[in-house]
């Protein structure tokens, strides 16, 4: 209605139609947790879909997959990659893209037309892992962005980890459990869809490039820290995709991805899922760079968090930085969303703290889009775009600050 800040979703079910009321001030979506949000996910999905979605990959991709998405449904063939690292071949159909409610496959393999290539340079791929309900398409103009102007790398193949937002109704399996109340998830159990999602984007990367290639991953917020558990082989994959990957990966970009969850949190929003990642040796930046793999944590220092303020970005900050540090100050900054202490690892991984933005000076923030969550029935539909003058870490001024560490 005209008199309400709240969107009424209605819905068809069995039953009947049915209303839901969803926030959407800005200060009111900016503040959805990972708890909040999977409960609010859980909620939805039995009020809107018709039956469980399921996002099935093939097995060591080998065989015919189907993948479903509510009503649509499409085969994709992977041919098999060979298990020896040494003689591997990858024979994918190029054909072989999702198409979710309609929409072509550039939501779920978001690719720019092939850009001439410079033999003389190091040809790499990109796989970009995106933040908690963000979908491929949000990233397009990043990826085309890095793959026309990096010049010290031949950027042939870019992908984003196809997974619509629906996917995320995945973390609500855990909500009733006793490991989600005592915050003891397992990564391995929670996460297996992110993981496989990202086994998917790396097939089609090696398909494109070759096996030859190095790949740098990006994790987006909540993104590098699962990218990070995948590297760490905290996912458990043996496939011939993951041992492949493991010898091609030669770099990790994170940004705005809180890498900690400090004892001194007022609560664990991750519910144990991140300080398995953060305990776990082989997750540590030592363990990576010695295994080769260049990781660079990028972080913004641009916004404080204040209650009292006539400023609406500094309380939505502080209802951020508060629950995640369990303090404020005018020294807890971040990006709005992630304090920059927790953006950052330990030696000898390079970070990157970034306050402004070099064209305009404006302060950094931690995402573009506002995710819409409550959009089940278009898991793939783009985001709500946030005005221009918003700048994020993917901004002209600020990618610059970074690119370079695609390497």
């Amino acid at each position: 209605g005209t008199n309400t800040n709240k969107l009424q979703l209605g819905t068809l079910s069995s039953g009947g139609e049915r209303s839901i009321l969803i926030p959407t001030s800005s200060s009111e979506m900016f503040t959805l947790n990972f708890v909040s949000s999977a409960l609010l996910v859980a909620l939805l999905s039995a009020a809107v879909l018709p039956e469980t979605l399921a996002f099935t990959l093939p097995s060591h991709y080998g065989t015919l997959s189907t993948i479903y998405h509510g009503d649509a449904i499409t085969t994709a063939h992977y041919a098999s990659i060979d298990s020896s690292l040494a003689s591997s071949s990858v024979d994918v159909d190029p054909a072989a893209d999702a198409t979710v409610n309609g929409a072509s496959s550039s939501a779920s393999a978001t690719t720019t037309a092939a850009l001439p290539t410079n033999t003389n340079k190091k040809r790499m791929a990109v796989l970009l892992c995106p933040a908690q309900f963000c979908v491929p398409v949000d990233y397009t103009q990043l990826l085309d962005t890095i793959q026309s102007q990096h010049t010290d790398v031949d950027v042939v193949a870019v992908r984003v980890a196809p997974l619509p937002r629906t996917e995320w109704i995945k973390v609500a399996r855990q909500l009733p459990t006793k490991d989600f109340i005592d915050a003891n998830l397992s990564v391995k159990v929670t996460l297996d869809w992110y993981f496989e999602a990202m086994e998917q984007g790396l097939a089609e990367l090696f398909a494109e490039g070759g096996e030859d290639i190095e790949v740098c991953v990006i994790g987006h917020s909540i993104g590098g820290w699962v990218a990070r558990a995948y590297l760490g082989g905290l996912s458990g994959s043996s496939t011939s995709v993951y041992r492949l990957a493991q010898d091609r990966i030669s770099s990790l970009v994170t940004l705005g991805t809180p890498h900690t969850s400090p004892e001194t949190a007022l609560v664990d929003q991750t519910r144990g899922l991140l300080r398995e990642v953060a305990l776990s040796p082989e997750c540590s930046s030592q363990t990576l760079t010695d295994r080769g793999i260049k990781i660079t944590c990028v972080g913004s220092s641009g916004l404080t968090g204040k209650i009292i303020t006539t400023d609406l970005e500094e309380i939505v900050a502080a209802t951020s930085y508060l629950p995640l540090v369990g303090r404020l100050g005018d020294d807890v900054k971040g990006d709005g969303i992630v304090p920059t202490a927790l953006a950052f690892m330990e030696s000898p991984a390079r970070n990157v703290e970034i306050e402004k933005c070099l064209e305009t000076g404006s302060a950094v923030r931690h995402a573009h889009v506002l995710p819409t969550p409550w959009n089940l029935i278009d898991g793939s539909a783009p985001s709500i775009s946030l005005s221009e003058d918003f700048v994020w870490y993917g901004s002209p001024g600020v990618l610059s600050q970074w690119l370079k560490y695609i390497e």
